[in-house]
């Protein structure tokens, strides 16, 4: 059995624009999460101490339809979704605990400990640093230099300023508690080596395939853990909104996730992990269409931002060597 896919490369306008469009979905849920929580009444003033737990086991049943909507748009595309080598199916199984299982663990954790808006917000985009981190010290051809390291400073400066807004300030960032900030960070490392894992799995295997069988996995990691912690679906409050919403949101789901590992397969990892700077721009500005400011602290976070992205897929001369 073949171990590589024999696959024409793909033009990097082409991964740019997977990766892009991916941010940009993934910074759209925010919004449509609190809805659904509302209208299935899940708060932490109705649930009390079951409130993460409950929190875990739905967000387990988006994560197994964005699964399963995936596997299934493979098979549309007459993929065999169970033809795997061992090897393929142990680093699927690998890949989903630690990219979906893992990492939404600790992020849904994490963001109900983090009192401050702006620690959640960029410590979720510490993955950016942690991808890039990984693939200067794992690929030759990826490495650091000093105008990608001077981009990802800038890109880190535009979105702590695009969330200087609603009160926030400079001095909520000097707040730390293991499993609020802590925890943020642990989802940050946890969703770079799922792209690493992504990266080294998608050249031998479809990546509809690899997407769906590891959005499963990670789903049920969460449905167990949740029920462990004493969450229950028997318990929600289904409405028709409620439920749309969560179908919306397992859409909201596959679709990067599988525009995001097929552009990890193909781009340079240091170059493409800027892009997830766009996600929380496109949080914000998606609430700027439902009606909130649009800020001068925004407009100069957005432009920061399109900066750090031109300079870290610049061309290089100077790499950093790995110690």
């Amino acid at each position: 059995m073949s171990t590589t896919l024999e696959t024409k490369a793909p033009s990097k306008s082409m991964i740019i624009l997977a990766a892009v469009v991916a941010n940009i979905i993934w910074g759209t849920p925010f919004k449509l999460l609190k809805l659904m929580y509302a209208s299935m009444d899940v708060s932490r003033e109705a649930l009390g101490d079951r409130y993460i737990a409950q929190v875990l086991t739905i967000v387990s049943v988006r994560f197994l339809l964005a699964g399963l909507l995936t596997l299934a748009v493979a098979m549309i595309m007459r993929q065999n979704i169970v033809k795997m080598s061992k090897i393929q199916f142990r680093n699927v199984v690998i890949m989903g605990l630690v990219s979906t299982g893992f990492a939404y663990f600790f992020f849904n954790i994490g963001n109900v400990n983090i009192s401050s808006t702006i620690n959640s917000t960029i410590l979720a985009q510490s993955t950016i640093f942690f991808t890039a981190l990984l693939a200067n010290f794992i690929y030759s051809d990826d490495r650091l230099t000093p105008m990608k390291t001077l981009g990802l400073v800038i890109g880190f400066a535009g979105l702590i300023i695009s969330q200087l807004t609603g009160g926030t300030s400079i001095g909520d960032m000097f707040h730390f508690s293991i499993t609020g900030e802590g925890f943020m960070l642990m989802y940050g490392l946890m969703a770079a080596l799922g792209t690493i894992l992504a990266k080294y799995l998608g050249s031998s295997l479809n990546v509809f395939v690899m997407t769906g069988w590891s959005l499963v996995v990670g789903a049920i990691f969460l449905f167990v853990v949740g029920t462990l912690m004493g969450g229950s679906l028997t318990s929600v409050h289904w409405t028709t909104e409620g439920i749309l919403l969560l179908i919306l949101l397992a859409a909201f789901a596959a679709i990067p996730f599988t525009l995001w590992n097929w552009a990890a397969t193909w781009g340079k990892l240091s170059e493409i992990s800027v892009f997830k700077f766009i996600m929380p721009i496109s949080g914000s500005l998606l609430s700027v269409a439902f009606g909130e400011s649009f800020t001068t602290s925004l407009l100069i976070g957005l432009i920061l931002v399109c900066v750090s992205i031109i300079m870290l897929n610049l061309p290089s001369k100077k790499p950093l060597q790995a110690n």
